[in-house]
């Protein structure tokens, strides 16, 4: 189940994914965020949650569904970076708990809370 509905992610965050595909995304974004707050979401139950938690994470899960959509073929490759005579490329994202995201994604997880290891 996502946190988010195409709704939000069409009216409010205004994102740029297909409308064919956004409820995969924003599903798959809602799964690995679950994984990057230790399920904590999961725990407490989002509706438990202070407005600006769920606002943060509602705004992570989109900016993260829409990295999935841009980079998705790539985020899970076990190279770090290609480089073929002077032509070099790296990708250049974080990866915690196994998940590949950005930083604009993890800054807005850690303003809830639910990222720090200690219980």
């Amino acid at each position: 189940m996502s946190y988010v509905d195409s709704t939000y992610y069409i009216e409010v965050f205004e994102g740029e994914i297909l409308q064919g595909s956004i409820n995969k995304k924003l599903e798959r974004a809602s799964e690995q965020i679950d994984t990057l707050t230790y399920n904590r979401i999961v725990s407490k139950g989002f509706d438990n949650l202070t407005e600006f938690q769920r606002d943060k994470i509602k705004r992570a899960i989109c900016i993260h569904a829409e990295f999935i959509e841009k980079y998705g073929d790539y985020i899970d490759i076990p190279l770090n970076g290609f480089s073929a005579g002077s032509t070099s490329i790296s990708f250049n994202a974080n990866k915690v708990n196994g998940i590949t995201t950005t930083q604009e994604v993890l800054n807005l997880l850690k303003q809830t809370g639910l990222t720090c290891r200690r219980l």
